[in-house]
Order: C-alpha cells, then sequence, then structure tokens
C-alpha cells in the first residue's frame, strides 16, 4: 500500500540538498547531490528524498514531473533595505556617471532623501508596496527574506517602520526575518540624541515586535566605531542578535568591531584589509557580499578569495535598496559568477544554507527530511549550470511550505 503524501516531485537530474554549512571552496561532496531522485512533501515539510527506485513507494494528490531538472533549497536574501517610499533613479545616473555615493549623501541625497519620502508615506501605502515587491522576490525564487528598518526620518517614523514590518510578515506567504537598523543620522538630530533615543526607545520596541536582529551602518558618512558598538551592545543586552555593515564605502575599522561584538554577520567588506578577512573566514561570522553592490555603489570587490581560501562562511544578497532596486536573486547569483568568480557550488551554498545560517533560521535552506518544504526547480540539468547559462525562464517552480507559488508560464500541472 503506497504512502500517502501532499505532493511528489520526481524525475529530478539533481538534488542539491545542502545538509550543512559549507565553509570555503565546496566540494561537490558538500552539496549533498542525490541523483535521478524525487522528493515527497506532506504538511508543508519534506516528508522523504530518495532516489527514483523507491518512487513506487509514494502517492500524492498532486505530482510534479520535472523533466530532468535540478531542485535546490529555496532561495535566502539576507540582507535587504525592502521597506521604503519613492526612488532615486536620477542620483543611480549619477553614480554611473562617476560621482561618489558619499558625496550624493553628504548633500542631503542618498538615504536621507528616502528618509523624507517614507516618513510621509501612510502605513498602509508602506505595507502595500513591501508586499508587491516581495513577490518580485518570489519570482526569482526568495523563499525567506531579511527586511530592515532605517528609513524613519525620526524615532516616530522609526516605530511606524517597525509596526509596518510585523503586518508585512503577517500578509505574506514566505518568512520575513526583521532587522532594526541605525542607518544614518537624521536631519535635526544631534548625534548623541539620536543614539540615545535609538537605544531607549526603538530597541524595546523591536524586541516586543519579535525583531531577530540589530544592525548598523557603520562606514564613512554614516555610523562610526563607537557609536556602532554602543547601539550594537545595547542591542546584544536587550535580546537581539548583531550584524554589521561595514567597509562598504571605507575601512575605519567597522570590521573589527563586527569581530570584537561576534556579529552574527558582517557585510559587505569592500575595502576590509587581507588580515581582518583572514580573521573573519576562520571565524564563525557569515560574511554576506552584494556583487550589485560592489559594482554599482562601492565599485570595489571584497577579497573573495582570501574569504574561501581560508574556509570563510558567505552568502550572498540582492541588497536591495532605493539605490539599487535589484530584486532578482537569479541576476544576482550570476553576477557573483562573472564579477566575484564564485563557483557555481559555492553560489548554491551561499544563498541556500549558508543564508539561513547568518539569520539562525532552523529547518530552512537544505532539502532534509522534517525540513520546510521550500523548494525551487531550476531549468537546467546539474547544478554547474549556475552562472554559466543565463537565460529569463530558468525557474520552473517555486514551492513555499509545500504550496506552490510560483510557476514558469510553459509549466503544466
Amino acid at each position: 500500500m503506497s504512502i500517502k503524501t501532499d505532493l511528489i516531485i520526481y524525475n529530478l537530474s539533481e538534488i542539491v540538498s545542502l545538509p550543512q554549512v559549507v565553509r570555503g571552496f565546496a566540494k561537490e561532496k558538500d552539496l549533498g547531490i542525490i541523483y535521478d531522485g524525487f522528493i515527497a512533501i506532506k504538511d508543508g515539510k519534506i516528508f522523504y528524498v530518495g532516489e527514483r527506485k523507491d518512487l513506487y513507494k509514494f502517492d500524492a494528490s498532486l505530482k510534479i514531473d520535472a523533466e530532468n531538472s535540478i531542485v535546490i533549497p529555496g532561495l535566502i536574501d539576507p540582507h535587504t533595505h525592502l521597506i521604503y517610499a519613492g526612488a532615486r533613479e536620477d542620483e543611480y545616473e549619477m553614480i554611473l556617471s562617476g560621482a561618489e555615493y558619499d558625496e550624493i549623501l553628504s548633500r542631503g541625497g542618498g538615504i536621507i532623501r528616502t528618509m523624507r519620502e517614507t516618513s510621509k508615506t501612510s502605513l498602509d501605502m508602506l505595507v502595500k508596496e513591501t508586499v508587491k515587491r516581495i513577490y518580485e522576490f518570489v519570482k526569482s525564487g526568495v523563499t525567506t527574506i531579511e527586511i530592515k528598518t532605517g528609513y524613519g526620518i525620526d524615532i516616530d517614523s522609526e516605530l511606524k517602520l517597525v509596526r509596518a514590518l510585523e503586518m508585512v510578515r503577517r500578509d505574506v506567504e514566505i518568512d520575513v526575518i526583521p532587522t532594526l537598523l541605525a542607518h544614518v543620522i537624521p536631519p535635526g538630530f544631534e548625534r548623541k540624541e539620536f543614539i540615545d533615543r535609538f537605544v531607549s526607545t526603538l530597541i524595546p520596541e523591536a524586541v516586543k515586535k519579535d525583531f531577530l536582529f540589530i544592525d548598523v551602518f557603520c562606514d564613512s558618512g554614516a555610523f562610526n566605531v563607537d557609536e556602532s558598538r554602543k547601539i550594537l551592545s545595547n542591542g546584544v543586552s536587550a535580546g537581539l542578535k548583531a550584524r554589521i555593515h561595514a567597509d562598504e564605502l571605507a575601512y575605519i575599522k567597522c570590521s573589527d568591531l563586527g569581530l570584537e561584538i561576534g556579529s552574527v554577520s558582517i557585510d559587505h567588506l569592500n575595502n576590509t584589509p587581507r588580515e581582518v578577512l583572514e580573521k573573519i573566514a576562520k571565524s564563525d561570522i557569515v560574511a554576506i557580499l552584494s556583487p550589485t553592490t560592489s559594482i554599482y555603489i562601492a565599485k570595489k570587490m571584497p577579497d573573495v578569495y582570501t574569504l574561501l581560501r581560508n574556509n570563510g562562511i558567505i552568502a550572498l544578497t540582492t541588497d536591495h535598496s532605493p539605490a539599487l532596486m535589484n530584486l532578482d536573486m537569479i541576476e544576482t547569483m550570476n553576477l557573483a559568477s562573472i564579477y566575484f568568480s564564485i563557483p557555481p557550488a559555492n553560489i548554491i551554498a551561499a544563498t541556500t544554507v549558508n543564508a539561513a545560517y547568518s539569520l539562525r533560521a532552523e529547518k530552512i535552506g537544505s532539502i532534509k527530511e522534517g525540513f520546510q518544504a521550500d523548494l525551487v526547480i531550476l531549468n537546467v540539468k546539474s547544478y554547474r549550470y549556475i552562472g554559466y547559462l543565463r537565460k529569463r525562464d530558468l525557474i520552473k517552480y517555486v514551492i513555499k511550505r509545500g504550496r506552490i507559488l510560483y510557476r514558469s508560464s510553459n509549466q503544466k500541472l
């Protein structure tokens, strides 16, 4: 008698299961590949993963013939600034024409401009626009996404963003991981005044709303190391885990601070010295890298080779923001191959199991029995095509907790 399940995906050339965090240059064995296999899903979880020879033991009300394609865990974006209003397309054009990002910021543009636009936008509209962006991400295979606050022009506006993120989490079908971000000092505030109020007001509210992380934009033109230390240490004392933007625009020892406080992740690292990168790589801190940000804003590539050579844990992000409206995780993976020279096995790990680890998210990021059935079926026959074959219809299906959230127009059930 057949074992009844909800969904069976079969005729899979490769199941890239990624059973554990990948450090350094990935070997094929790190991918945990099952060839010519199938997956059975029940109650939103992976019930069974095995080879074709055992398929006859199972039945399901819904079946997907993968047609000799591969399946990987659902993609995870671990660093986004997705909740905001307005756009900065003119500034993007300026950057492409040679303007420096910190120069635009010093003139009241950049983040400050978005703060003004966001703060005058209603709560409901912020939620609506964020939900729309999330579903654009779903089309590129994303099943879990981190979203930061940080675009409030004052403390009340930041509180509105905390509430908006709480509402967004209820309104979407994918997992949203919220982070409280100290972005820049808003206009009209003394630095100490804003930091004190951030610590006394925003951190307790974020904890109350079940935020998991606290983050600081530590860089030239943003928060310095001492200010960042105060914000992060208070957040950690309140029960939040630390993340840090570091060395994107300049090296002012922000990555050293990330090491000092034991940050869960250190993000960007475009200007980080080799000796600091080696320390990060030898720790359990995740280096979160963004190829799009490196190309268009930082205009400098992080030393990815040093991180991988020293067995570092790397993850990849779109770093979506109004400065760089990248809504496509597949494009990010492709750019990581072309620009960062990251091998395909590492690209997949960096957008699945390693990204999940950076968010301390259990039961996602791997294809294992008992884990959430978060999956992406890709229209290729081997994982080695990632970054090699670039085409619009790379994704066949996006599945979250066993439900099909997206399928390409030429896929029929």
